[in-house]
Parts: C-alpha cells; sequence; structure tokens
C-alpha cells in the first residue's frame, strides 16, 4: 500500500474514533426539552452532549451508529497492523472505508450543526478520499481464481438485487409527502433525510448494477461485490445498535417499523456476511 494512501486510512480511522467516541460518551443526560419544528409539530430534543439539538429519535440512531463505527475504525486499523499480507485485505479495507463514509455523510448532513462540525469535515475529506483511491487501485483487477469467473452465480446475484431493492420502501415515506404535500412523519427538526438519498441515488443503482454484472461474470461485478457486502452487514450492525439505543431513550418502534427498518436490514446483512465470507475465500493467493 502507498503511504499516502496507508496515512488517509490511519486519518479516516483516527478521527473516526474521536468523532464517534465524542458522539457516545457526551451525549446521555436528562436534560431533553420539547420543540415545535417548522411544520407545526412536537418534538423532543435530546438537550444534552454533541446531538444536544437533535431529536431523540435522530440522536438515538447517530449514537448507535456512532458505536459501529468505532468498532469498525478499530477493525480497520488491526487490518493494517497485522494483516498486511493477506490476499482479500483490500477489498476488506475498502468495505470498512465505505461503512464509515456512510456514517459519516449522514452525520454530516443529517444532524444539526455542532463543535465538531470542522472534525467531521476532515473525517469525510479524509474518508473519501481513501475510499476511491482504494476503489480506484481495485477496480481494475481480477482479484479472484478463475474458476469464479467461470461461474454463474446466480444466488449472490439474486441477492444483490434484492437487497438493494429493499431501499425502495423509503418511498413510503417520500410519495406520501409529494402527493399530499404533509410534512415527513420522521422529518422532526430536519429538512431531508440524507439516507434516503444515499440508498436510492446510489445504494439502488450500485447493488442493481452488480447484481446485472454478477449475472454477465464480468470481473467488475466480483471487484464491487465484496465491498457492497461489507456495506450491508455494516448497515445490519447500524441498526441493531440503533435500535438498542433508541430503546434506552424510551423509543418504542411500531411493528411495521420493526419488521421494515430492523429485522429486514438484520436479516440481509447476516446473509451478505455469509456470501462474503465464502466469495473471500475465492481470492487468489
Amino acid at each position: 500500500m502507498k503511504k499516502s494512501i496507508a496515512f488517509l486510512y490511519w486519518i479516516s480511522a483516527i478521527t473516526a474514533i474521536i468523532s464517534a467516541g465524542a458522539g457516545i460518551i457526551f451525549s446521555f443526560g436528562s436534560r431533553s426539552q420539547i420543540v415545535t419544528n417548522i411544520y407545526g409539530q412536537t418534538v423532543t430534543l435530546l438537550g444534552s452532549g454533541v446531538y444536544a439539538n437533535d431529536s431523540i429519535m435522530r440522536a438515538g440512531a447517530v449514537i448507535g451508529t456512532d458505536i459501529v463505527v468505532v468498532i469498525v475504525a478499530c477493525i480497520l486499523i488491526v487490518t493494517m497492523v497485522f494483516f498486511k499480507k493477506k490476499p482479500y485485505l483490500s477489498l476488506v479495507q475498502t468495505g470498512l472505508l465505505a461503512i464509515i463514509l456512510y456514517a459519516t455523510t449522514c452525520l454530516l448532513l443529517g444532524t444539526t450543526f455542532n463543535r465538531l462540525f470542522l472534525f467531521y469535515i476532515l473525517q469525510f475529506s479524509c474518508t473519501f478520499f481513501a475510499f476511491v483511491l482504494s476503489l480506484n487501485k481495485i477496480i481494475s483487477k481480477r482479484s479472484f481464481v478463475d474458476q469464479v469467473y467461470e461461474q454463474r452465480n446466480t444466488a449472490l446475484a439474486i441477492f444483490m438485487i434484492i437487497s438493494g431493492c429493499s431501499v425502495l420502501q423509503w418511498l413510503a415515506y417520500i410519495l406520501p409527502v409529494m402527493v399530499f404535500g404533509t410534512p415527513m412523519e420522521i422529518i422532526d427538526v430536519y429538512s431531508t433525510e440524507p439516507t434516503f438519498v444515499l440508498d436510492l441515488g446510489i445504494i439502488l443503482p450500485t447493488m442493481i448494477y452488480c447484481g446485472i454484472m454478477l449475472f454477465k461474470r464480468k470481473p467488475i461485478a466480483y471487484q464491487l461485490t465484496p465491498i457492497m457486502l461489507i456495506l450491508l452487514t455494516g448497515v445490519a450492525a447500524f441498526v441493531i445498535s440503533q435500535t438498542f439505543v433508541q430503546s434506552s431513550l424510551g423509543i418504542v418502534l411500531r411493528i411495521e417499523q420493526l419488521i421494515g427498518l430492523v429485522i429486514l436490514f438484520v436479516v440481509l446483512g447476516g446473509l451478505a456476511l455469509l456470501f462474503n465470507i465464502r466469495l473471500l475465500k475465492q481470492v487468489k493467493c
């Protein structure tokens, strides 16, 4: 690995641990406050710590995400220190960077302004360029044994397409706003939801593309798929952690939310992990 990319990896991991750690440590208290948003809805804010001006629902989600980000960043550091010669290293590290980049983007665009904002920008910038450079390094390679490219991996291709389409559930929140002009149910004190943008604008087409390219046995599919599977596993970890933190803050999800927002992604993340373990075993030594 080039020193410049390795440097970005380290900065990305360290800044992620610091910012996420601050979000976890300094965001619990009993100073919640109630405000009215621009739509006339009553919203309860966390009222303390880094996410003091965020709604309890959003703060719980972000703190849950922070917990996973700390773990992922630590895993990234471990891979850089102890697994330098593993053949699948670049694929795994790029996937871990994808998790951090996804979380950082949501943090920057989906929370209210706080004192760590410039630090978030540093974290986002380093992670973004580390991810782009890492992806550019592996995108044109043939990382797997020749037999992988000769077989049509139908099950994995279908799984990628189904997983990508799972984010279409966000339309249930978006379409009523567009049709009836009513405020979004989960808008709280925010102007938009960055998760919808990332999932529908980037994750959905990328997953479908990977699925189609797997059907066609294109090498690029096998370079992108492990990264997306790692990201999907990270999302599953996010929703588990988010649910526990939100529950500790007194938030109770409706049954349809529990199924669509938690159970579905946990199942997909678990399957993604199994598919990825099987796939990465076939990386060339």
